[in-house]
């Protein structure tokens, strides 16, 4: 059995002494304390020299009213190479819209890392990773060549300290079948060029890794490697492999008690039932491959267990929200139980304490589509809010989607959970494909990005519209007259595709900032920001709020990713931290880490971990708490991986800031 420490080493006063020098005196005051020792609360205190002055006014938050998000995309510089304008053969899906955030060099700026899709390289078109260094100021230059991995050949990358040496490794999972190609381990040097650790024990693994994630699941300062394998297109049991602390892995796959072979496609990591231990969370595509159930392999200590159907996750026993023959989503399957029922067409998932009680949540996208006559299609899954219901209900979760007034859409792909508004309470953001909007009319059922807003009761109101995320109202220069040559068209315009549209070479020959140049020649409509593949947030330039990212899934004839700067959130109070394990007792990465802002009538709660979802979305690791009106007393408790936790009293660090925490009781 794995060793698991559960003792509470809480270091109060004890973190005062640590800001003016940490040393033990004859008595043994003044030394921070072991996990197993005594937690006396020790009454000296620093000099009031000594401690920065804390600054806290409690405000009316600035309240969400539309444009508060920026479009800064082509003004970053992350474009480049973005899609290729004048391809030399065919590419099936032209663009790098799986991504996300991460910092590669360690300079404390999430850098953004993009990747191309995977029914390219079956057409003859490798696979191809972007990489963008954060200048710290809403820039980025592009480091992809630099890097060492534009032509790595893997569908995903996961991100992790694999070796304890303070820097971002990568696992790189390859997701189709390709000839003399296998999963691969790159180790970083610090500055963000990374070389590949042959014999990583990765690469026996199967070309059809769709989703991974990093965890210490037996905390033993190391951290490990969970691999879902099938995404959309295939069959195949996932894998666990425990790390050996340089770059290596040992397959111990067995340890998963209930693996079968599904289509995994998107995982998650968290804390659901407050144990200490990290347990998965598995979204499964397709309900005609056993019925679309969800996986949790819940972390027993020695191994895990699929516990999906007695927690409420594997399916629900209701159906479509959108159909009248399922009371839209009221109604219970009939003559069917737990395990019986349909599940879901899984994407993106999210685990986070959405309503405040410190408990952790699931947001789960899925694809659903409104049929009578398909028994399995009525009754899929459509995406769902579940919410945690504690020890005294066994941890399972209940649906809330529909109480929670959150909206219907037929294409959700990637979910993501945020405090875009620094107000206190997590709100809901969500991609979604355009296959199915033209069956709708409502401006939340297209496949415009998004942006759920929690309110003070716990509902949601549709904020996407309105944020400045979705350009609603742009539209072509062209006049798109159906011709058949040029001279049937005026006003500079030629007969392309059929229509009459304005010629190009490149996007700077387009009439707007809404319009970009097509690989036929012609500049089309940007589209912003439907359609979308992966999102991913980040404070890019650390002004206290959550800045957005969205991989611009190609309609065909290349498109670049979109990159938004939040103008609102940082107007209101926050506090974020960033933590660091000392490569011994804990991962130099804190993955597990969970930090809790404990006030009088709620607890706000955030885990660090390491990626989400479909295709690896990757977000901010520091765990950001928006305060709002939120009182200025409350109590910060830190729960590390191995067990010891710390309390510190909010007097004692700096709101609107980023404060350092390294295990076990140091603040900087």
């Amino acid at each position: 059995m794995f060793a698991r420490v559960g003792v509470r080493a809480i270091v109060l006063a004890l973190l005062a002494l640590c800001w003016s020098g940490c040393g033990a005196d004859e008595e043994g005051q003044g030394t921070p304390s072991e996990p197993g020792s005594n937690n006396e609360q020790v009454d000296d205190e620093p000099d009031e020299d000594d401690e920065p002055e804390r600054v806290c006014a409690p405000r009316a938050p600035q309240v969400p009213t539309s444009d508060y998000f920026v479009d800064i995309s082509d003004a970053s510089g992350m474009r480049v190479d973005n899609y290729v304008l004048n391809p030399s053969v065919p590419i099936p899906i032209n663009d790098h819209s799986r991504l996300g955030f991460v910092d590669l060099n360690g300079d404390g700026f999430d850098d953004i890392v993009a990747h191309s899709l995977f029914p390219n390289p079956q057409a003859g078109v490798p696979f191809e990773h972007l990489v963008f260094l954060n200048n710290g100021d809403g820039t980025f230059d592009d480091h992809s060549d630099a890097s060492g991995l534009r032509g790595v050949q893997a569908g995903f990358f996961a991100y992790g300290d694999m070796d304890n040496d303070g820097d971002q490794d990568i696992f790189a999972g390859l997701d189709v079948p390709l000839p003399g190609q296998s999963n691969r381990v790159f180790l970083n040097d610090g500055s963000g060029v990374f070389t590949e650790k042959t014999g990583a024990g990765v690469e026996s693994l199967g070309q059809m890794a769709a989703t991974a994630a990093f965890l210490d699941f037996d905390s033993d300062g190391i951290l490990d490697l969970y691999v879902g394998m099938g995404q959309t297109s295939f069959r195949a049991p996932d894998n666990l492999l425990k790390g050996r602390g340089d770059g290596t892995f040992e397959d111990v796959t067995e340890l998963l008690v209930g693996n079968r072979a599904v289509p995994s496609n998107g995982s998650v990591v968290c804390d659901y039932d407050n144990d200490g231990d990290l347990d998965i969370f598995v979204s499964t595509y397709s309900v005609s491959t056993q019925l679309g159930a969800n996986i949790l392999y819940e972390n027993t200590g020695d191994g895990f267990e699929d516990v999906a159907v007695a927690r409420g996750f594997a399916s629900l026993s209701t159906g479509n929200y959108f159909l009248g023959s399922t009371n839209n989503g009221r109604d219970d399957e009939p003559d069917k139980g737990p395990g019986e029922f349909v599940g879901s067409n899984g994407f993106g998932i999210e685990c986070a304490d959405i309503n405040n009680d410190g408990l952790m949540d699931i947001y789960l996208a899925t694809i659903s589509h409104p049929v009578n006559q398909d028994y399995l299609r009525k009754w899929s899954d459509p995406t769902q809010l579940l919410i945690n219901q504690g020890a005294e209900q066994g941890f399972a979760f209940v649906n809330e989607y529909l109480k929670a007034g959150l909206p219907f859409n037929e294409g959700d792909i990637d979910a993501g959970v945020v405090d875009f508004d620094n107000d206190g309470r997590l709100d809901l953001s969500v991609t979604r494909d355009n296959k199915y909007e033209r069956n709708y009319t409502g401006v939340d059922q297209k496949s415009w990005f998004g942006l759920m807003y929690q309110r003070s009761n716990g509902t949601f109101a549709s904020f996407g519209p309105l944020s400045g995320i979705n350009a609603t109202e742009a539209e072509n220069s062209a006049s798109l007259t159906e011709c058949t040559d040029d001279a049937q068209c005026s006003n500079g315009e030629a007969c392309l595709a059929d229509r009459c549209r304005i010629p190009c070479t490149d996007s700077t020959q387009c009439p707007t900032d809404q319009e970009i140049c097509h690989t036929g020649g012609f500049c089309r409509l940007l589209v912003t920001m439907k359609k979308g593949q992966n999102l991913a947030w980040s404070d890019i330039d650390r002004d206290g709020d959550f800045d957005l990212l969205v991989g611009g899934r190609d309609a065909g004839g290349g498109r670049p990713n979109f990159l938004f700067r939040n103008d609102l959130g940082h107007q209101n109070r926050w506090i974020a931290f960033e933590v660091e394990g000392d490569g011994d007792k804990v991962n130099r990465d804190g993955v597990g880490t969970r930090i809790s802002l404990r006030f009088e009538d709620r607890t706000l709660s955030r885990e660090l971990h390491t990626s989400r979802g479909t295709y690896n979305s990757s977000d901010m690791r520091a765990l950001h708490f928006g305060l709002g009106e939120l009182p200025c007393e409350y109590t910060i408790e830190v729960r590390w991986p191995d067990g010891t936790v710390v309390e510190i009293p909010s007097d004692k660090v700096q709101e609107e800031s980023y404060q350092t925490l390294r295990y076990p009781d140091i603040i900087e």
